[in-house]
């Protein structure tokens, strides 16, 4: 007789992936919430509030990784390829 209450390890791989993901939007929410904390006080307008927003989960790009030979040919704007005809 099997055990009705057995995990499969499928079950147990979408759980894990579910929790990988919610931690991810997780993350994500406090990073922009963050950022609005910060944009309510200091922008002119909404758009410039919007683009703080938008740009929360963004780092500015270090001199090193500009000078990695890994990383010097990347497209560091990748809307800019996705905008471009």
């Amino acid at each position: 007789m099997s055990d009705p209450f057995a995990i499969t390890t499928e079950e147990l791989l979408r759980l894990r992936d579910i929790c990988l993901d919610q931690l991810r939007q997780d993350e994500l929410h406090k990073l922009r919430n963050d950022a609005k904390l910060r944009a309510v006080t200091s922008t002119e307008s909404y758009e410039e509030f919007k683009d703080i927003v938008d740009a929360a989960h963004l780092r500015p790009v270090s001199k090193q990784d500009k000078a990695n030979a890994k990383t010097k040919s990347r497209l560091w704007n990748s809307a800019a390829r996705e905008q471009s005809p």
